[in-house]
């Protein structure tokens, strides 16, 4: 038995790839979930419109829940009402618009209300769960301060009430007086200013009643706050991720290691079309596979698709030629199947954490937040979400499709070049 312990480790030690990775992968999951594990939002970004946005701005960042919780990020007077506030949160301008009347920064009785809307972008989940948070908190610290107000006013006015009464008391003894020495009846005694529903009462009561925290929130593209909502589009390019990538690099490894690679290097091909002849079945069975969770995530979960079909698609087989290219490098890196899974599960691993899909990127510190914008599927999921939840345009989606298409072109093509390196030379690594 120990001949066979010393034996393992031996050739455990001979493949420095395996034992590579055996080591980084719990540093570099360590470091990830150290860094990124956070699902909560601590400030969310608002732009604040409407006529007098900027007085009714510096009015709100006197509030302790907008200094906590909130980053004004502009302000724009000439737009106003839900259309322009729909617009800027499809745009993703910002995870939350506060649309304001033209005196809502003059009045003193709420912050939220009437003449001020809170309307919140719902197809970022954690961003989403924050603003109405901090929304339900500015309402509620804006309740105790109007109860404040109330209250000392109507104590004011009880207290002028009572110098007046004292007056009127102080006038009524001196005329029961001089009545008296008349021989004439008192005049009517006053009456002790305490009413049933005092003044008091009544301002309480209206300090009270002004439920901002519910009638002046609007949650736009996912008004429930669904979870299956925002992780669906996520879901569809992670499980892209997972066949282009691991099923791609495995079966071309093992066709090296059963021997067709040679038999195909030496065939009457160029190294071109026989690349295109291995990745064609990939690329269909992953888009057949993103039309099969497409069509259930619509029809058994609801999800909304309210964008454009063609664009998806096109950011779909832009991600797709991504992870097809990093399936095929890894398989022209791999000398086994063994080494083809642990190198596809480095690559996964991080996009799975670092996309936005779990955690949101918002979140996430500095040091790691910066490799998510790398990741592929950090754009294909922005790309997905705003198509399907948002219903946004090419320009607001330009962006990660453009980003995607140079992936796509980078990644692909060094890939290929080293794959028609590997043919050329019969196949051997």
């Amino acid at each position: 038995m120990t001949a066979v312990i010393v034996k393992e480790f031996r050739e455990l030690l001979r493949d420095k790839r395996t034992l590579a990775m055996l080591i980084l992968m719990p540093v570099l999951l360590l470091f990830i979930f150290g860094y990124a594990a956070n699902f909560s939002v601590e400030k969310v970004s608002v732009i604040v419109i409407g006529k007098n946005a900027n007085q009714y701005a510096e009015k709100l960042e006197k509030y302790d829940a907008c200094k906590d919780g909130m980053t004004i990020t502009s302000t724009d007077e000439h737009m106003h009402g839900r259309n322009d506030a729909e617009t800027l949160l499809r745009d993703r301008k910002a995870d939350a618009v506060i649309t304001v009347k033209g005196d809502a920064a003059d009045k003193q009785s709420g912050i939220l209300g009437t003449d001020a809307h809170a309307y919140i972008d719902g197809s970022g989940l954690f961003a989403a769960q924050s603003a109405r948070k901090t929304v339900l908190q500015l309402a509620g610290e804006d309740m105790q301060q109007n109860a404040k107000e109330a209250k000392k006013n109507a104590l004011k006015t009880q207290q002028g009430k009572m110098r007046q009464f004292e007056q009127q008391l102080q006038e009524y003894q001196l005329a029961a007086q001089q009545a008296a020495a008349k021989g004439q009846p008192a005049p009517p005694r006053p009456q002790l200013p305490l009413e049933k529903n005092s003044d008091m009462s009544k301002e309480m009561n209206s300090a009270h009643s002004n439920d901002a925290s519910t009638s002046a929130m609007t949650i736009f593209f996912n008004p429930d706050l669904k979870t299956s909502f925002v992780m669906i589009p996520g879901l569809i390019g992670l499980i892209i991720t997972l066949i282009g990538t691991m099923i791609t690099s495995i079966g071309l490894v093992r066709e090296r290691e059963q021997g067709t690679l040679e038999q195909l290097a030496v065939m009457p091909l160029n190294p071109f079309s026989i690349i295109i002849g291995k990745i064609a079945p990939y690329f269909l069975l992953a888009l057949a596979d993103m039309a099969i969770i497409t069509i259930l995530g619509i029809w058994v979960f609801g999800i909304p698709f309210r964008g454009n079909f063609w664009i998806f698609l096109l950011g779909t087989v832009l991600f797709l030629f991504v992870v097809l290219g990093i399936g095929i490098f890894i398989s022209t890196i791999s000398q086994n199947s063994g080494q083809a899974v642990q190198m596809a599960m480095m690559i996964v691993m991080p996009q799975m954490l670092l996309g936005g899909i779990i955690f949101p990127l918002e979140s996430m510190a500095a040091s790691v937040r910066w490799i998510g914008y790398i990741i592929p599927l950090t754009w294909f999921n922005q790309m997905a979400q705003g198509i399907m939840l948002r219903g946004s345009t090419w320009e607001s989606l330009w962006l990660p499709v453009t980003i995607l298409s140079a992936e796509a072109v980078v990644l692909f093509s060094l890939a290929s070049l080293k794959l028609r390196r590997l043919l050329t030379r019969g196949g051997a690594r």
